[in-house]
């Protein structure tokens, strides 16, 4: 008799931890499809004009506030200091998801510059509304996608500005035309 309540007892344990598992497995099921989930993008645009009016005031420059299209949106707007140069920075969303930054440097130097280009090479020059852009494209395109895959630089005066991200060459045609437009209204 001893022989089969031990045969017993060991299928109990068997059936036991069977029945936790499927218990167990049915309650992480039901906590996945009952419990609710914000999937909204947690980053909340920002109305870079009326902040870059506001830089403007208190930098006593003129920032850049480009036009871009209604699809796109701004992440970040602010002034910053980067290796004692005033920067005015944006960072702009584009309609599929691609990230465009513009950083404006007010008086800009050559460290400041290889700084804002670190990991790019000079690929010669464009012409955008009667302005000379240069194209720094990505040392290593097959490393994987970083911030500055791409970036365009206009010199201006004393002044640079630099636009990078990982959106295709015709958004930033499409930003540096905006930004050539504004310079050319202010000469």
């Amino acid at each position: 008799m001893s022989d089969s309540a031990a045969k017993h007892r060991a299928k109990q344990t068997i059936r036991n931890l069977i029945y936790s598992m499927l218990v167990t497995l049915a309650l992480t099921i039901a906590i996945v499809l009952v419990v609710p989930r914000d999937d909204s993008n947690r980053i909340q645009p920002v109305d870079y004009q009326t902040i870059a009016l506001s830089a403007s005031e208190s930098s006593g420059q003129s920032a850049l506030a480009p036009e871009v299209p209604q699809d796109w949106w701004s992440n970040a707007a602010r002034l910053e200091e980067s290796l004692g140069v005033q920067t005015w920075y944006v960072g702009f969303v584009t309609a599929d998801n691609q990230y465009i930054g513009m950083t404006q440097a007010f008086e800009s130097n050559p460290s400041w510059l290889a700084n804002q280009l670190q990991g790019n090479w000079q690929d010669g020059t464009l012409e955008i509304a009667g302005r000379s852009w240069e194209i720094w494209p990505t040392l290593n395109p097959q490393t994987p996608k970083g911030t500055k895959e791409y970036a365009l630089v206009h010199n201006f005066g004393a002044s640079s500005v630099v636009i990078y991200g990982t959106a295709d060459e015709a958004q930033f045609r499409l930003i540096a035309q905006e930004i050539s437009a504004t310079l050319n209204q202010g000469d």
